[in-house]
């Protein structure tokens, strides 16, 4: 029988790494005119019935945040599969080690875009929460996934704990109590030497050789045609193929792909040896932000300031 992993997108289960941390390998940026592919794409958004109101400005702010969540959630995926691949020790939750992994991952970076990669997995959480308690979706305390909104915090609490000067104002925003925002570099620095310690003996040599990832994306079957030709474009699971394929000496090749799925799903097959993610799951998070992102701080705290809409 296949082993598959699944994460579900809701409200019973929620989600949420790119590749190896720092002190394994040098860290590089997105491709140069990644961002400027997301905004050029924004503008065919207009032919969804359920965007055609919304301003150019508003059609690239939702697309960040698609591509934005899309990718931490590839990212998160990607932690599992090298914890299976490599059979790694995983203490306490691995669903937490996932996301500590991806928060490092991105901070590692160091760049305007990977800021904001997790800014908008973070209020991601916080609009899927608004969204839970508008449908009066019962809370699930024994999912294997923390709540909404530990998640977020979790975010916030790492970026913190990474430059509490950097993200001095974000902590603000987000109204982290300072006695927390002292105690986050710890959070940080667990997370940092964690996986910097278990990756260290997988990390590709430069006399190895690389790995095939094979990538591929499929047709979005008229319903989702937009969203596969916006990531094909973007080249998201290019982006961190060819980054994983550098950096750590898998054991065998395996594949990423973006599939019309018929659900929210995304998952890990081990008897495939592939990765796939769905397109639903991206209009899903276009829908949640086009009706949820008004005033997403005001689920975390009713009198905290409406968080700053992004221009």
């Amino acid at each position: 029988m296949d082993t598959i992993r699944r994460c579900l997108w809701g409200s019973i289960v929620t989600l949420t790494a790119l590749t190896v941390t720092g002190a394994l390998v040098a860290q590089t940026a997105p491709p140069q005119g990644f961002e400027a592919r997301i905004k050029a794409i924004a503008s065919s958004f207009k032919s969804i019935p359920s965007l055609e109101r919304l301003s150019q400005t508003q059609l690239e702010n939702i697309m960040n945040f698609v591509v934005g969540n899309m990718l931490f959630v590839l990212n998160h995926e990607m932690a599992h599969v090298i914890i299976n691949d490599f059979h790694l020790p995983v203490l306490g939750d691995e669903e937490d080690a996932a996301d500590a992994f991806a928060i490092v991952t991105s901070l590692r970076f160091g760049t305007a875009f990977s800021y904001r990669v997790l800014e908008e997995a973070a209020n991601g959480w916080v609009l899927s929460d608004l969204r839970d308690r508008d449908n009066k979706t019962p809370i699930v305390y024994f999912s294997d996934h923390d709540l909404n909104l530990q998640r977020a915090y979790r975010i916030v609490c790492i970026m913190v704990g990474s430059d509490p000067v950097k993200f001095k104002e974000f902590a603000e925003i987000w109204k982290l109590p300072e006695p927390r925002q002292d105690t986050c570099k710890n959070d940080y620095e667990k997370a940092v030497s964690g996986w910097d310690t278990v990756l260290k003996p997988f990390a590709r040599g430069p006399d190895q050789p690389k790995i095939n990832i094979d990538v591929a994306y499929g047709d979005g079957k008229g319903e989702f045609d937009l969203y596969a030709q916006a990531f094909r474009s973007v080249r998201l699971l290019d982006v961190v193929a060819a980054r994983l394929e550098n950096e750590l000496a898998w054991p065998m090749p395996f594949a990423m792909e973006m599939q019309t799925c018929g659900g929210f799903n995304t998952g890990w097959n081990e008897a495939t040896r592939k990765l796939t993610l769905c397109y639903e799951l991206a209009a899903d998070f276009a829908e949640l932000y086009r009706n949820y992102n008004d005033q997403p701080m005001a689920s975390v705290n009713p009198k905290a300031k409406p968080k700053p809409k992004r221009k």
